[in-house]
């Protein structure tokens, strides 16, 4: 009889003890799978309203179309940045210039500066010719000036293998914008408005230091469109790791004797590895 009246009594202690929360099952359940992701993001959510994704300029318009670069001319200021310099006196009077790409003497009276400046591409096709800038390209102008500012010999370096030359339809090299880069407007075409410069001759001209030869095109500017008359050469170098324009220009009011030219282009002297 007593067993009959134990077996309530420890009944009714572990129905409490459940009740109460002290006795926990051997493992949890596992949670359903949709709970354990957090609520989704709409895509349209990761950009800001009104903000358009970041997109680099097509650079590889079909051939002879106008490529659009607005885009990357607005959000990239020019920077130019000009520093004279001194090159080594020596006994004849003129100084020596030299860098890790080539060298040249130049008179001791002129001053020398460099300048940094974006690099423009020309581009010929049939609806006509546009400047646009180069992607990644920047050129290095060293201008050696003489005294009365009417005679200068200028060296444009860009460090690529590019093939960044001018060309016209029939795929020549158009030598008239190498000129204007320079001496005109390096933002538009040679020749816009027409006449501003012509080329008179172009050959062969062996190049000190290096194996391989450069390109000479004289040309003549006039004064009909604002630029100042004259003459003068340019050497279009293509190396191995550089590209190059070296340019005398002496207008027609210079006291300069033109055959100064001969020299300054003779002592040039190109690094091997140009």
């Amino acid at each position: 009889m007593e067993d009959y009246r134990i077996l309530p009594a420890v009944t009714l202690i572990i129905a409490i003890l459940l009740s109460a929360g002290c006795m926990q099952p051997e493992s949890a359940p596992v949670p359903n799978a949709e709970t354990t992701h957090a609520t989704a993001v709409p895509h349209s959510a990761t950009i800001p309203s009104g903000t358009p994704p970041l997109v680099l300029p097509d650079l590889t318009g079909p051939a002879g179309s106008r490529v659009s670069l607005s885009a990357a001319t607005t959000s990239v200021p020019k920077t130019v940045t000009t520093t004279p310099e001194t090159g080594q006196s020596m006994s004849n009077g003129f100084q020596r210039y030299t860098g890790a790409e080539y060298s040249l003497e130049y008179p001791g009276e002129w001053t020398a500066a460099v300048t940094r400046l974006p690099l423009n591409e020309y581009h010929h096709t049939m609806q006509g010719c546009f400047a646009s800038p180069a992607y990644n390209l920047d050129r290095e102008v060293r201008t050696f000036t003489a005294p009365d500012g009417r005679t200068i010999f200028s060296a444009v370096i860009v460090s690529t293998d590019r093939d960044i030359w001018p060309r016209n339809l029939h795929g020549d090299v158009v030598y008239a914008d190498l000129v204007n880069s320079i001496l005109g407007n390096p933002d538009a075409c040679a020749n816009s408005p027409e006449g501003a410069f012509t080329i008179a001759g172009i050959s062969q001209v062996p190049l000190n230091g290096v194996s391989y030869t450069g390109v000479r095109a004289d040309f003549a500017s006039i004064n009909a469109t604002g630029f100042t008359k004259g003459t003068g050469s340019i050497w279009v170098v293509t190396g191995r790791s550089n590209r190059a324009v070296f340019l005398f220009y002496r207008s027609s009011e210079s006291t300069v004797q033109s055959g100064l030219a001969d020299y300054l282009f003779g002592s040039l002297r190109l690094d091997p590895e140009f």
